[in-house]
């Protein structure tokens, strides 16, 4: 704790604010409030205890993600000559950050090399992409368009694709489909979501099954809705299904599942399918026996055990709905949408935790900003599901521990 101590209260007394250093949430709002990086600046340039000054620029990196044309403080060139020299990897990786957001080119040019060196650690060379995705340089959509064949970073890539709007990037995305793993499947989705144009590319490989329909999640469906547009709204409905206002035909979609969760019919289920529709269809926001996303509530405590609840709950996800998990869609001044829960705001900055990611937005580039009165959990979550992958689903959600994931047809076949 002492060291921590020294670490962090220069920085808090920089910044002319009563900190408590408590939190790294706690050190994390006081960076963000920064008047003015000089200080810090000054600092860099006197200190040479390496603990102070990564601290003092994973501070000013956070503080700044999501802005975009910052100018360099005075004194930053020396400043980056020194500490681009350090012994400390982290230190050199995050001063080369710091050079990219206030805009210089060697710096970009370094990022960009290190994001391309295949023989670079990946851990580097997704932080180096996440950095220059932030501060979003014309030159870099081929790049992004290029990993989509480089596994490792194939996912930032196509997070990154959706800042973009560019005629190539859904055929792009849509030829390489097959290949992806589940969870750059998820995010080719949401990138192809995220644009009218690209969602109608979207719905017409559904249409031609070069994309399961279970694919696109209820929550991905709506914010398709959000787009106001017919002719998408349109093709969804047809290609997908339509997702219901929470009270409309609620007595009669009850009366239709509730046979399939009542005891008897459980004892039919197959709990094994059951988590595994889970983990395709709750588990990116949802914990349950210790797994799963921390964007909604734990489900391990709640009312599970009570099948007819969880059925309501699934069918009208937004009839209470708590002030923390009301959803908020923005609209970027190049067409992007993006929904999800405020996580993170200042003066500056938005940040978003979606399904997928953490989106940070400059305010400047925002050109809507909506908050739902509905839960970040959709309607229509049913809609893809048959009735025996709902009674699945009920039966492991409602059940009393972990069971294992199936096995899969090639692990049986060794």
């Amino acid at each position: 704790m002492k060291m921590s101590l020294l670490v962090f209260l220069p920085l808090a007394s920089i910044l002319g604010s009563a900190v408590r250093v408590e939190s790294k949430q706690d050190r994390a709002i006081a960076r963000t409030q920064a008047p003015t990086l000089q200080p810090l600046v000054r600092l860099l340039a006197e200190i040479d205890d390496p603990a102070v000054q990564l601290d003092v620029l994973r501070g000013m990196y956070e503080a700044l993600q999501g802005r975009r044309g910052v100018r360099a403080p005075e004194g930053w060139s020396g400043v980056y000559r020194k500490l681009a020299a350090s012994q400390n990897a982290e230190i050199r990786e995050k001063v080369l950050q710091l050079s990219v957001l206030f805009g210089d080119p060697q710096a970009l040019a370094a990022l960009r090399r290190t994001a391309e060196d295949v023989r670079a650690d990946v851990s580097a060379r997704r932080n180096a992409l996440q950095t220059l995705v932030e501060k979003r340089p014309d030159d870099l959509l081929p790049l992004l368009q290029k990993l989509l064949d480089d596994r490792d970073m194939r996912g930032s890539a196509l997070r990154g694709l959706a800042v973009y709007g560019d005629p190539q990037t859904p055929s792009l995305i849509l030829e390489r489909y097959g290949k992806y793993t589940d969870a750059e499947k998820l995010d080719a989705v949401a990138t192809l979501a995220s644009r009218p144009a690209y969602a109608l590319a979207l719905l017409d490989a559904m249409e031609k099954g070069r994309v399961p329909r279970r694919d696109l999640s209820a929550f991905t469906a709506r914010q398709l809705l959000a787009f106001n547009d017919k002719r998408l709204s349109e093709r969804l409905t047809k290609v997908w299904g339509s997702i219901r206002p929470p009270s409309a035909e609620k007595t009669q979609l009850l009366a239709r599942y509730k046979p399939l969760v009542m005891p008897d019919a459980l004892k039919k289920a197959d709990r094994k399918h059951g988590r595994s529709l889970f983990s395709r269809t709750c588990a990116s926001c949802h914990t349950l026996f210790g797994e799963g996303g921390k964007i909604g509530p734990d489900l391990t405590g709640s009312q599970r055990a009570n099948p007819e609840y969880l059925l309501t709950k699934l069918l009208d996800p937004s009839a209470v709905v708590a002030r923390d998990y009301q959803m908020t869609v923005v609209t970027t001044k190049s067409g992007r949408v993006v929904s999800g829960l405020v996580k993170a705001e200042n003066d500056k900055t938005l940040t978003l935790q979606t399904q997928n990611e953490i989106v940070r937005f400059d305010k400047t580039d925002i050109e809507d900003r909506q908050k739902s009165q509905q839960s970040m959990m959709p309607d229509g979550l049913l809609t893809p599901l048959s009735a025996s992958e709902l009674r699945d689903l009920i039966a492991y959600l409602s059940g009393s521990g972990q069971v294992p994931l199936p096995i899969a047809p090639s692990d049986k076949a060794k």
